[in-house]
C-alpha cells in the first residue's frame, strides 16, 4: 500500500527545490501538480451545483410594420444588424416633424448598440435629385436673376406682377383676378388652399403699396425690389412657367440641395444626433440605378413608356412569391397617394399600364437635370433610389428599415415591390419600423396654419436636451402632440434630474475630506437596503420595457420613480445617508440618460449632465464667466483708448496683457505666428505662469542691464559736463602724478589765449 501523504510530501520539497535552483519551468512543462495531488487524494472536490436563474429576462420585441404587431427581434447574423434609413430632400430649413424623426431614430440606434449590445451598419441617404428640389432650385434662380435685372419701380414691373398673380390664382385656386374682388372659395381638394389664399392677399396688398409709391413718383430700386420680395412666391411661379425649361445648367439644382444638405447636417449635431456610418447621396449612385432599373426590366417587372420607365405592379403582384402593398396594402388604390409619390413634375405622365404603376426612371423636360440611360436623358424616380442605393450597400436583404409614417405608402411599399423585383426574393427588409407623426398643438404642422416651426425655431425656446426628453417620453411609433404644456412637462423632468446630479455631487464632493473617518457605525440599514433594493428592481424593470418595443416611456418613467424615492432618502440629511448608495443610483441614471443622448457624448463626468451643452445648468457659469469678463474688460478699455484717440502702440499694450496676464490664469496661450495670427493653445495653468515669469526675469534683467550701461554712459556724459566747467588755470591742479603736476603747475597769459 502506497503512503500518499509520504509520496505528497517529498514532491512539495522536490517541486519547491527545483522552483529555488531555476527548474520552475522545468517542473511546470512536463507535470500537472494539481493532477498528481488529485489521484493521489482519496478525497476529489465536492459537487458543484449549477444555479437556477429565478428571474428569467424578457427577449428584445420590435413593433414590425411588416406585421403591425410586436415580434421577436432576431438579426441574420448573431449580434450585427444591417439598418437603412431614409434620409431627408433637402430643398428647404429641416422642421421639428425631421427632429422628431431623426432624433427618435437616434435614440432606438443608441439603444440598440450601447445597451443591447449590437453591431449596427447605419446608412442614411440624402436626396437630392426630386421634384421639389427641381422647382425651388430653378425658381429661385429665376427669381434672383429677375430682381438683379430691375433697378427701379415702373407701371410695366407693376404689370408684371399682376399677370404673375391672376395666373398663380388660376394654377392653384381655379380662379382669376377681376379686379379687387378675388373669388377665393374653398378648395376642398386642395389642402394648401389657405396658404395660397393668404399669399394672394399678401400679394394684392403688396401691389397696392407700389401702386401708391408710383403714385408719389417714387420709382427707386428699393420700392421696386419691396414690391418683389413681397411678391416672390407668385413672381417665382410665374416665371417658372414661363421661363423654367431655360434652365440648362445641372449646377444650379446641386446648389441648392448641397446648401440645405449642409443646413440639415449643422441640425443634427445641435440635436447631438450620431452621424450615419454610410452616406448616400442620390446623384453620386445614377449609374448604379440605371443598371437596377435595367434588371428589374429584365426580371419582367418593368416597361419603357417615351424615355420614362415604369414599374408594374400588377405583374409583381400576379406572381405567387411576391405580393404588392405589404405596409398598407389599404391604399394601393389611393390614386391621391400614388400621384403624390410621383412628384409634381410627374404625376400627369401618360402611358402607364396600370393607375398603381409608379415611374422607375422619368424622362427629363427641358429646365430639369438629366443623365444619360439606354432610354434617353432622365432621372431617377424617388422610389428606386432607396432601393438601389441599399441594395449596393446592404446586398438582397436587411435586417432594418426605417423611416417617418407618412413615407409607409407609397414610398415604402414602392422601395419593397422594385427591390423584391430586382433580388427575386419575398423579402426585402425583415424589420420595417415607421416614427409616429407629430402634430402642433393638435392640428398638422402646415405653414398655412401659422404652426410650421423650423428646428432653429424650435432651439431658440428649448435646448437640445429637452427636445429629446420630449421624444423620450412618448412611443416612438404613436403620433406625439408638441404642445406648450407637454414642454412645460419636459422641463419639470429636466429640472429634477438636474437637481438631483447636483444634490448628489454636492455630498459626495464634501465627503471626499472625510472618506476615511469612522464613528464606529456603519451606514447600511434598512433605508440604504430599501434603496439598493429598489435601484435593482427599476433595473430590471427598466430592462424589461426597453424589451417591449423599446418603450421609453415606461423606462423614464422607472427611472423618474427611482430618482423619487431617492430624494425622500436623501432629505434625511448628510448625516444620516450613505453617499455610496446615492452614487450608485446617480450612476446608473447617467448611464441610461446616455444610452439615450440625454447626456452628451463630451461629457466625461460620470454623474450628471455636464457641460457639454451650452445650457444653463449645474457650473456652466461658473466655467464661463471669467472668460465672459475678460472679454468684457478688454472691449471696455478697447473702447475708452478709441474714445480718447490714443496713440496705435497703447492698444498693442492692451493686446499683450491680454497674451500674457489675462489669459493665461485661464489657461489659454496666445501664441503668435508668422502670418500674424495667433494659434490658440490650451495649456496647463501653472506652465504657462512658469513660462510668463520667466519671460518677465529675462526682460527684468535686460532692462537692468540697458539701464546700467545707460548709467555709464550717462556718468561719463556728466563727468566730461563738468570738466568742461573748470577754468583753464585750475585745470590741472589735481592732477595726482607729480611729473605732470610740476610740468603744468603754472601758466601764463599768453598759454591761456592761445589754447
Amino acid at each position: 500500500m502506497v503512503n500518499t501523504k509520504f509520496l505528497q510530501n517529498i514532491l512539495w520539497r522536490n517541486i519547491n527545490s527545483f522552483q529555488n535552483s531555476g527548474y520552475r519551468n522545468f517542473i511546470y512543462l512536463n507535470f500537472n501538480r494539481e493532477y498528481l495531488f488529485s489521484t493521489m487524494s482519496s478525497k476529489g472536490q465536492p459537487e458543484w451545483h449549477v444555479p437556477e436563474n429565478k428571474l428569467p429576462l424578457p427577449t428584445l420585441k420590435l413593433y414590425n410594420s411588416l406585421t403591425r404587431s410586436k415580434v421577436d427581434f432576431v438579426p441574420k447574423n448573431g449580434k450585427q444588424i444591417t439598418w437603412y434609413n431614409c434620409g431627408p430632400t433637402v430643398y428647404d430649413s429641416s422642421h421639428i416633424g425631421h427632429a422628431r424623426l431623426y432624433v427618435t431614430i437616434d435614440i432606438l440606434r443608441r439603444i440598440l448598440t450601447d445597451y443591447f449590445n449590437y453591431d449596427i451598419l447605419f446608412v442614411m441617404n440624402i436626396t437630392d435629385i426630386d421634384d421639389k428640389i427641381i422647382l425651388r432650385a430653378r425658381q429661385n434662380y429665376l427669381f434672383n436673376n429677375f430682381k438683379s435685372v430691375t433697378n427701379s419701380l415702373s407701371q410695366e414691373l407693376i404689370d408684371q406682377v399682376k399677370a404673375a398673380l391672376n395666373d398663380f390664382a388660376q394654377t392653384k385656386l381655379g380662379v382669376a383676378n377681376n379686379g379687387p374682388a378675388l373669388n377665393l372659395a374653398p378648395s376642398k381638394e386642395d389642402p394648401k388652399y389657405l396658404l395660397y389664399a393668404n399669399t394672394l392677399r399678401e400679394t394684392v396688398q403688396t401691389v397696392a403699396s407700389a401702386e401708391c409709391s408710383l403714385e408719389d413718383n417714387d420709382l427707386s430700386q428699393e420700392a421696386a425690389h419691396q414690391l418683389l420680395v413681397g411678391s416672390k412666391d407668385v413672381v417665382q411661379s410665374w416665371l417658372d412657367k414661363e421661363k423654367g425649361h431655360t434652365v440648362t445648367d445641372q449646377k444650379v439644382f446641386r446648389d441648392l440641395a448641397a446648401y440645405w444638405e449642409k443646413d440639415f447636417m449643422k441640425d443634427m449635431e445641435l440635436l447631438n444626433v450620431r452621424p450615419c456610418d454610410i452616406l448616400t447621396r442620390v446623384s453620386e449612385y445614377v449609374p448604379e440605378i440605371v443598371e437596377y432599373v435595367k434588371r428589374i426590366i429584365e426580371n419582367g417587372y418593368g416597361y419603357v413608356v417615351d424615355g420614362s420607365v415604369y414599374f408594374d405592379t400588377k405583374a409583381f403582384d400576379a406572381k405567387d412569391a411576391h405580393n404588392y402593398a405589404k405596409l398598407q396594402p389599404w391604399s394601393a388604390g389611393n390614386e391621391g397617394l400614388i400621384e403624390e409619390g410621383e412628384g409634381s413634375l410627374g404625376s400627369k405622365l401618360l402611358g402607364k399600364k396600370n393607375k398603381s404603376d409608379f415611374a422607375l426612371w422619368k424622362k427629363s423636360k427641358p429646365g430639369e437635370p438629366s443623365w444619360e440611360s439606354p432610354w434617353g436623358l432622365g432621372r431617377p424616380g424617388w422610389h428606386i433610389e432607396c432601393s438601389a442605393m441599399a441594395s449596393e450597400i446592404l446586398g438582397e436583404n436587411m435586417d432594418i428599415h426605417s423611416g417617418g409614417i407618412d413615407l409607409a405608402f407609397p414610398h415604402h411599399d414602392n422601395e419593397l415591390a422594385q427591390s423584391e423585383a430586382y433580388h427575386g426574393c419575398a423579402q426585402w427588409v425583415n424589420y420595417f419600423i415607421h416614427v409616429g407623426h407629430l402634430h402642433v398643438e393638435g392640428q398638422k404642422m402646415s405653414k398655412s396654419l401659422k404652426n410650421f416651426i423650423t428646428i432653429r425655431q424650435a432651439l431658440e425656446k428649448y435646448t437640445p436636451r429637452q427636445l429629446r426628453l420630449c421624444f423620450l417620453l412618448h412611443q416612438w411609433d404613436s403620433k406625439l402632440d408638441f404642445k406648450e404644456s407637454s414642454m412645460v412637462e419636459v422641463k419639470n423632468v429636466e429640472s429634477i434630474l438636474n437637481n438631483f446630479f447636483i444634490n448628489t455631487k454636492a455630498l459626495l464632493n464634501e465627503h471626499k475630506h472625510n472618506a476615511y473617518e469612522s464613528d464606529g457605525t456603519h451606514r447600511y440599514r434598512n433605508p440604504e437596503k430599501e434603496i439598493i433594493s429598489l435601484l435593482r428592481e427599476k433595473q430590471v424593470a427598466i430592462h424589461t420595457a426597453l424589451c417591449d418595443s423599446i418603450n421609453t416611456p415606461a423606462a423614464m418613467s422607472e427611472l423618474m420613480e427611482l430618482i423619487t424615492n431617492a430624494n425622500i432618502y436623501l432629505s434625511n440629511g448628510r448625516n444620516n445617508i450613505n453617499v455610496y448608495v446615492l452614487e450608485n443610483v446617480a450612476k446608473y441614471v447617467t448611464k441610461m440618460l446616455r444610452i439615450f443622448g440625454v447626456v452628451g457624448n463630451s461629457a466625461l463626468e460620470e454623474i450628471g449632465f455636464g457641460v457639454s451643452e451650452q445650457q444653463n445648468v449645474g457650473n456652466t457659469e461658473d466655467i464661463v464667466l471669467p472668460y465672459l469678463r475678460i472679454l468684457s474688460g478688454f472691449r471696455d478699455n478697447v473702447r475708452d483708448l478709441a474714445r480718447q484717440e490714443r496713440d496705435h502702440s497703447e492698444f498693442l499694450v492692451l493686446s499683450d496683457k491680454l497674451r500674457d496676464v489675462d489669459l493665461v490664469e485661464l489657461g489659454v496661450s496666445l501664441d503668435d505666428q508668422e502670418d500674424g495670427k495667433a494659434l490658440v493653445k490650451l495649456v496647463d495653468k501653472n506652465e504657462l505662469i512658469k513660462a510668463r515669469e520667466a519671460k518677465l526675469r529675462a526682460q527684468a534683467e535686460k532692462a537692468a542691464r540697458k539701464e546700467e550701461t545707460a548709467k555709464a554712459k550717462e556718468e561719463e556724459r556728466q563727468k566730461r559736463l563738468e570738466k568742461g566747467k573748470i577754468a583753464a588755470e585750475d585745470m590741472f591742479k589735481d592732477v595726482k602724478d607729480e611729473e605732470q603736476k610740476n610740468a603744468y603747475s603754472a601758466f601764463d597769459e599768453q598759454v591761456m589765449l592761445a589754447r
